[in-house]
């Protein structure tokens, strides 16, 4: 990847900035809703939180939610030139910038939460981040979660038999594609912001998400069913841009890393407590929650379609090797 060129605009932006060092606002956006539920909104709002109590109110965080500033990759672009200051987004729209990134989107890899904060933690990741934020300008200074991602459709998908010809909505990624691929669906990519309506219509049968997003953002109101397939974990960087960090002052980069720090580790831990009492949730609302699923299946379909050697390979090798390592 080239490094990154800094617009006129996020220089304009800067000065601004850096002329009224104590009193900063910073914009941070996310696709989802402002809801309480919001695995996204959650990260958002602890960290504005906790950078208002450092900070002794001299640096404000202003929340953008429901993609106001653009879809998940838009945003991410939008920091690469300026027009967008901080995000949070789901792990899979880094691919799209750097393929290394996919190793914490591979299927049936991460089977806990235990696991995937081994990895989320470790020295191999933190290398990696360092590398992404010199080279594009996006400075991850935490991951938050979502959680497991399942199935969520008119109809329960618990075997590889009733995946057959249906469509679902996967994210704009070559790891999602392949892997309903591999289990016999029609993967459809969308953006997320259009697969309310998309359901609604009947463009798709069914998407994949982890079930907090279904509550938060209402699409009890046209799926059925929850299908706990767990093919996926799915991590949420919450990043910053570079050009706006390094403007800060050595005092605010620490506050913004130690709130960051602090939200991931809340807010990752709000999501394990709240898994139960959201499917619960789903359920009073009227939706089916489909508990026997055969993962089994699911996951031998995908080391039989070649997906683990078709990413070792676009991840690299050595770096694959060494975060399997950690998991083994």
């Amino acid at each position: 990847m080239k490094k990154y060129v800094v617009s006129v605009l996020a220089a304009t932006m800067m000065c601004a900035m850096s002329a009224n060092a104590a009193s900063v606002t910073i914009q941070l956006g996310h696709a989802e809703a402002a809801s309480e539920d919001s695995v996204h909104h959650k990260m958002s709002t602890l960290f504005a939180q906790y950078v208002d109590e450092m900070s002794n109110g001299d640096i404000a965080i202003e929340i953008v939610p429901s993609g106001a500033l653009g879809g998940e990759r838009d945003m991410i672009e939008g920091i690469q030139i300026g027009t967008v200051e901080m995000a949070s987004t789901a792990n899979m729209v880094l691919s799209n910038f750097d393929t290394t990134f996919s190793i914490l989107d591979l299927p049936y890899v991460y089977t806990d939460y235990e696991t995937a904060y081994k990895v989320l933690d470790s020295e191999e990741m933190q290398g990696l981040i360092n590398k992404f934020a010199e080279e594009s300008g996006v400075r991850i200074l935490a991951y938050g979660q979502g959680g497991f991602r399942d199935v969520i459709s008119r109809k329960s998908c618990v075997d590889l038999a009733s995946f057959k010809g249906i469509k679902i909505r996967v994210p704009e990624s070559d790891i999602y594609l392949s892997t309903f691929a591999a289990l016999g669906a029609n993967p459809t990519p969308l953006a997320f912001t259009e697969v309310f309506t998309a359901l609604q219509q009947g463009t798709i049968d069914g998407f994949e998400i982890v079930p907090l997003v279904v509550l938060a953002n209402g699409y009890y109101e046209v799926c059925s069913n929850v299908s706990m397939t767990r093919h996926l974990y799915s991590p949420n960087p919450f990043m910053i841009s570079e050009t706006v960090f390094r403007s800060l002052t050595e005092e605010q980069q620490t506050i913004l890393q130690e709130a960051a720090d602090k939200a991931a580790a809340e807010q990752r831990a709000w999501v394990e407590e709240k898994e139960a009492d959201c499917l619960a949730q789903l359920a009073d609302k009227g939706m089916t929650i489909d508990e026997e699923v055969d993962v089994n299946a699911m996951s031998d379909a995908c080391a039989e379609a070649g997906i683990y050697e078709k990413y070792r390979d676009i991840i690299g090798a050595d770096f694959y090797d060494s975060v399997m390592a950690l998991i083994r």
